[in-house]
């Protein structure tokens, strides 16, 4: 794979700027609890992501420590935090499998027909557009969504542990309550190059989905 997948594929603006904005800004604990994006077992393997999120938030700098495990071991996972700022936002449900003909979709898809998996796309109006991009290192807002190399990977037991201080947009540290983190990447069965990196529809694929909730102001 190239240095960059967004060279794969034009996506939409629409996935990678988020809306709305804010001049105030809070303070606070929050956190988030990751559960499986809901899938059919058998489309995807079997896989079950699940994890925990807590984020330290001081005027503009976040803190965020994740914990997750289910991942697709030794490949790289990007993770954001997602939402339309001005609007509070959910996790999908397996009701957005909806096949609408997402550009990035495998050639196996039907269009209209639900194949057991919610897209990037099919998610998208539910948890919204990408606010803040969890690299590990270097810039970290929605233009980043895609850079791979920059984002974590699981290891051996498809486990990570993620922790990096960001500074974030005010009007994502004003309504960061309302926002989601979204853990992607998924090598699926019947992949013959065993990976999910190679793909944009199995690299973006929403795996695991937390709405953060604030702990104390």
């Amino acid at each position: 794979m190239k240095k960059r997948l967004a060279t794969l594929v034009a996506l939409p603006a629409a996935l990678l700027v988020p809306a709305g904005a804010a001049l105030a800004v809070s303070a606070g604990t929050f956190g988030a609890a990751l559960h499986a994006v809901p899938h059919d077992h058998v489309a995807d393997g079997g896989s079950n992501v699940t994890g925990q999120a807590a984020l330290r938030l001081t005027g503009r700098q976040l803190d965020v420590r994740i914990s997750a495990t289910g991942l697709t071991p030794n490949e790289t996972h990007a993770m954001h935090i997602h939402g339309v700022t001005t609007a509070t936002n959910e996790c999908p449900t397996i009701d957005a499998d909806a096949n609408t003909g997402d550009p990035i979709d495998p050639g196996t898809v039907v269009e209209g027909v639900p194949d057991g998996l919610i897209s990037l796309s099919e998610g998208l109006p539910d948890y919204g557009p990408i606010d803040v991009s969890l690299t590990t290192r270097g810039p970290t807002g929605p233009r980043s969504g895609l850079d791979l190399e920059r984002f974590i990977a699981a290891d051996a037991e498809g486990a990570i542990e993620y922790h990096r201080s960001v500074t974030v947009p005010q009007d994502v540290a004003k309504n960061l309550d309302n926002l989601h983190i979204v853990i992607h990447g998924a090598d699926l069965p019947g992949d013959a190059d065993g990976s999910s990196q190679n793909s944009v529809f199995e690299a973006t694929l929403p795996v695991a989905c937390g709405e953060i909730d604030r702990i104390t102001r």
